[in-house]
């Protein structure tokens, strides 16, 4: 399909520019802005960052921190257990984007495997029947609850930027996309691991997450402090005015957001999704594992994502870009 082949082909034109080969952000480079939710100019000022670098970090956004410590806390305990137990509870369904994959994740704009393991929850009726592990406890009424959580957030996030990035849709449509644990639902949270890592070879090709775009409207971010890492630069098709590599640093209280390429085809392009990564971790940081957990909010199978361009139902979409990355989990050459 047309609309999943051009952003795939944004990424893998990464290989060979000077945006995808860049190693690190330059020193000195700038952060990403900080908006308050709980202030009256909220909305202007997340437009403003949709439109440039598509990605910020939001603070009074509601989701409560015993919350979020809570999720890490039981994600750090899952990963903590044997591979050969966490790949027989979760067993990874590339096809329900659900279960525990490790270094399978392969980016077209590197052609090598992530060097992180994760754990995928997909709100969809069925997608996580004997997926869910047995250990920790806490983990599965944890997550489901950092799933609706996350899901308000979002849905806040989608009203405030609806009515100028897609004009023509009723208000509310966006976030009535995305429902959780439906038959349709495709909203994911995943819990991510970067393992601590031997000094990388100069020119290695390997990255803890490659440059890539995300498949949703919006993702959010929870990361700790001390967690660097994370780099974020203007989707390529911004043109020439594009900044290069920006710091994604965690930031106290605060969630990370950035536009997705859903959103952005939705909105005919009045938003474009961010291009990030996570880089490859300087040699104090080589000894040290990294946490994250994301949220995409992922509308629902059915949905149909209209534009000028292609219309595409938000399932094919969506299993269109999980082929493009776990292309083996599927048999494809």
């Amino acid at each position: 399909m047309a609309a999943i082949a051009a952003d795939v082909d944004v990424e893998r034109s990464l290989r060979s520019s000077a945006t995808g080969t860049t190693r690190s952000a330059a020193d000195g480079a700038g952060r990403v802005p900080v908006i308050d939710m709980s202030q009256s100019d909220a909305a202007e000022a997340m437009w403003a960052a949709a439109t440039s670098v598509g990605f910020f970090t939001v603070v009074n956004h509601g989701v409560p921190d015993e919350l979020i410590e809570n999720a890490f806390a039981s994600s750090k305990q899952f990963f903590a257990r044997d591979l050969d137990a966490k790949q027989r509870e979760s067993p990874f369904a590339p096809q329900l984007n659900s279960g525990f994959e490790y270094f399978s994740q392969i980016r077209p704009s590197t052609g090598t495997a992530d060097q992180k393991e994760s754990l995928q929850i997909t709100a969809r009726e069925g997608a996580m029947d004997g997926r869910w592990p047995a250990e920790p406890e806490a983990l599965q009424p944890v997550a489901r609850a950092m799933m609706e959580a996350s899901q308000r957030l979002a849905a806040r996030i989608l009203d405030m930027l609806e009515p100028r990035a897609c004009p023509n849709l009723a208000p509310g449509t966006l976030q009535k996309s995305h429902t959780l644990w439906g038959q349709g639902g495709q909203c994911t949270l995943r819990l991510l691991h970067y393992p601590p890592t031997a000094p990388p070879e100069v020119d290695s090709g390997l990255w803890r997450a490659g440059p890539h775009t995300d498949w949703c409207c919006v993702t959010l971010l929870y990361q700790l402090p001390g967690h660097e890492g994370l780099e974020c630069a203007a989707n390529p098709r911004a043109g020439a005015g594009q900044s290069g590599w920006l710091r994604v640093d965690p930031v106290a209280g605060g969630v990370a957001v950035n536009i997705g390429d859903m959103l952005s085809r939705w909105a005919d392009g009045r938003v474009l999704s961010n291009l990030h990564r996570v880089r490859t971790p300087t040699g104090a940081e080589c000894g040290r594992p990294r946490q994250s957990i994301a949220f995409f909010m992922q509308a629902d199978k059915e949905a149909l994502i209209e534009s000028s361009g292609e219309t595409i139902t938000a399932g094919d979409y969506i299993l269109g870009r999980i082929r493009s990355n776990f292309a083996a989990k599927f048999g494809d050459k």
